[in-house]
């Protein structure tokens, strides 16, 4: 359920953080912010292994490693050379886990807003997450034949995974309610429902802009079970841990 833990109108300045574990939503929220005429969303700053920002994937090590050296000093950079254009909200998407001090800086930096999106279908955050590894593609913006590939998982994996996402996400909402930034926690199903747009346009203090859309396309069948070369087994699992609503459709 989507949850405003702060009002919009208490968003301060132009910058905001949209953070989240893989899979959960964050790629779809950039762009449906990206197409959003005041608003300019970059991508994985601080990825491991490039800066991702709106002219595409940084591979330079040398500037990754000065990144990592100096990441206050790069964010900081950032922002500034963001707000000489004239997009009205600025921001960029932090997975959780890429860097742990950019997260201690926010406890400084109480005027940036703070977009928190989570998965409550742990089992299809799983299954996106090995569908990706296995393709190598993260997101799409057209239908491909990778789409029909079928993952191999056995119930172990699947344990693993969801276990993990399921611990961090419990750990980081403890932790993100005692900052001081304005926040929005959504789950990944509201972001598909009717009325999100002007909820989240409304936590960044701008106007809705009718236009917004997201380019991509889901990757995965929607009832998730389909996705798995051999379900059964996950299928056994899943109910005999009690978490039945996961193999239901999850988007309409």
């Amino acid at each position: 359920m989507t949850q405003s833990l702060t009002h919009g109108d208490q968003v301060g300045n132009r910058r905001f953080i949209i953070i989240g574990l893989p899979r959960s939503g964050t790629t779809y929220l950039m762009t449906l912010l990206n197409s959003h005429k005041d608003v300019s969303c970059a991508g994985e700053l601080f990825n491991p292994y490039s800066i991702i920002a709106h002219e595409g994937p940084d591979y330079d090590p040398a500037k990754v490693f000065q990144r990592d050296h100096a990441p206050r000093y790069f964010l900081d950079q950032f922002f500034k050379e963001q707000e000489a254009g004239s997009a009205a909200r600025i921001g960029f998407k932090l997975m959780l886990g890429h860097n742990l001090r950019v997260l201690t800086y926010l406890q400084e930096m109480p005027d940036v807003a703070l977009i928190y999106v989570w998965r409550n279908n742990r089992l299809a955050q799983v299954a996106s997450f090995l569908k990706a590894v296995q393709t190598k593609n993260w997101a799409q913006t057209r239908r491909s034949a990778e789409m029909s590939k079928r993952i191999v998982a056995t119930p172990q994996t699947i344990s693993h995974y969801w276990h993990e996402y399921a611990t961090m996400d419990f750990l980081f909402e403890q932790w993100v309610k005692t900052l001081p930034n304005p926040q929005f926690k959504v789950e990944y199903r509201d972001l598909f429902k009717p009325g999100f747009n002007a909820q989240v346009c409304d936590f960044l203090g701008i106007g809705l802009d009718r236009k917004m859309k997201s380019p991509l396309v889901k990757q995965g069948a929607n009832r998730v079970l389909d996705r798995f070369e051999n379900p059964g087994p996950i299928d056994a699992y899943i109910k005999r841990v009690g978490r039945e609503t996961w193999l239901e459709t999850e988007l309409n």
